[in-house]
C-alpha cells in the first residue's frame, strides 16, 4: 500500500473582497518576519495568494462566493527544527506588536512543546 510523505499545500477560500493589497502586505510581512514566508508571486493573482511554507509546501487562500466556514478549532501546525527554535518562536510572537493572540508555552520533559497563536 503506498504512504504518503507530507503534504504539498493547503487550500482555504476567504470572502471575495478580501485580498486587498492591504491584507495581502500585512499578512505577508507578519509571516515573512516571524516564520520567513513569502509569496509565490508567479502564482499571484487578483483572487488568489499564495505563499511558500517550506521547500515544497504552500497555502493558496482563493477568495471565492462560497468560502469556508470555520467556527474556532480549524488551524495547521508548523513545524520548526529544534525546541529552541520553539522557545525563540514563542518569544517573537510574545514581543509583536500586531495583534496576536498567543497561548502559554507548553513543553514535555523531552523538549517536544507546542502553542497555539492568532
Amino acid at each position: 500500500m503506498p504512504s504518503s510523505s507530507g503534504l504539498t499545500h493547503v487550500a482555504m477560500s476567504v470572502p471575495e473582497g478580501t485580498l486587498t493589497d492591504a491584507y495581502r502586505t500585512r499578512l505577508l510581512e507578519f509571516y515573512g518576519r516571524i516564520l520567513d514566508w513569502r509569496e509565490i508571486e508567479s502564482l499571484r493573482l487578483p483572487d488568489r495568494l499564495t505563499v511558500a511554507v517550506g521547500p515544497s509546501s504552500y497555502i493558496n487562500i482563493r477568495e471565492r462566493p462560497d468560502s469556508m466556514v470555520t467556527h474556532g478549532y480549524e488551524h495547521f501546525g508548523v513545524l520548526v527544527r529544534s525546541a529552541e527554535d520553539l522557545r525563540q518562536l514563542w518569544a517573537d510572537l510574545a514581543n509583536e506588536k500586531d495583534d496576536v493572540q498567543l497561548d502559554p508555552l507548553s513543553t514535555s520533559d523531552d523538549g517536544e512543546g507546542s502553542f497555539r497563536f492568532r
